[in-house]
């Protein structure tokens, strides 16, 4: 029997059904957990594109490669290397050999150009003359195969460049070649002549002049390289700016403290009693530094 409350209603009257709750509050959802598992991006990712070598990465579609660059054993690098570095030995024989017809003649012009007419040349060794024509004829062939050295260095590692890179590579390397050739065409014309006519001048009557050919074709050598390779210093301005080691504004605040270090290096490169000498070259050095100031905008 189903039992009835004190008003006389059953469990299955309407008024029970009334009185109870459709939801329990025990049943009820009463709080809304949040999502968690979406967190808010509250950090902003740099722009990576924003880098040269990323951006032209990106743009080749090769994510972090190279353009053109494949990925090759080391022994087929080491085989190119080398048959890049025997083109390169015989172009230098090559140009050796067609040098050597003409470096008796070369001789005579050089040493007509800067020795005293009265002044013959001295040989002292048997082999000296034979010696000395060859020595000129390799440095003939060394001016001819630099440029033919630098484009097989190019070829081999322009594949492992990226695009700023070779654009970097293409400025400097003719830069550095006019460089060079301007330096050295400054001690042939300017410096070798003084040089010895100095030379000749201050041995006076105290002794005969009689120089050595050997040792003359050393002295012009030495001073014509001397003068290219000290041309290079405005190239070095430019890789200590582009590599971050000064920056362009502090060579431009530090111009006195410049001049002092390059005086200072003129007084050690070309010992000289007159002082004459090192005047020059401090000179040139300044030309050179405030040179370089101006080729940095272009690099």
């Amino acid at each position: 029997m189903k039992k009835q409350d004190k008003n006389g209603r059953g469990p299955d009257s309407p008024e029970a059904a009334n009185n109870e709750s459709p939801e329990s509050p025990k049943n009820s959802d009463i709080t809304e957990k949040p999502d968690i598992t979406e967190k808010p991006d509250i950090t902003e990712k740099p722009d990576i594109t924003e880098k040269p070598e990323v951006a032209d990465s990106l743009a080749s579609g090769q994510g972090g490669g190279v353009p053109g660059d494949l990925e090759e054993p080391l022994v087929a690098h080491l085989k190119e290397f080398r048959n890049r570095l025997v083109i390169v030995l015989i172009w230098l024989l090559l140009a050796m050999m067609a040098a050597y017809p003409f470096s008796e003649k070369a001789l005579e012009l050089i040493w007509k150009e800067f020795v005293e007419p009265g002044v013959d040349m001295a040989v002292y060794s048997p082999l000296e003359w034979i010696f000395t024509r060859l020595k000129l004829c390799l440095v003939f062939a060394l001016s001819v195969t630099i440029p033919q050295l630098l484009y097989q260095l190019y070829s081999f590692a322009g594949k492992g460049l990226y695009p700023h890179e070779k654009r970097f590579f293409r400025k400097v390397v003719p830069a550095s070649f006019l460089l060079f050739v301007l330096g050295a065409g400054i001690g042939y014309f300017l410096v070798l002549p003084v040089f010895f006519r100095f030379l000749i001048v201050y041995s006076g009557d105290l002794a005969s002049a009689q120089l050595s050919v050997h040792e003359t074709l050393s002295a012009v050598t030495t001073i014509l390289a001397g003068f290219g390779v000290v041309f290079q210093a405005p190239l070095l301005v430019i890789f200590s700016v582009k590599m971050g080691v000064i920056s362009y504004e502090t060579l431009k605040k530090q111009r006195i403290l410049a001049y002092s270090v390059l005086a200072g290096l003129a007084l050690f490169l070309s010992p000289d009693p007159t002082f004459i000498s090192q005047a020059l070259v401090a000179l040139l050095l300044v030309v050179l530094f405030e040179f370089s100031l101006i080729l940095v905008r272009f690099f």
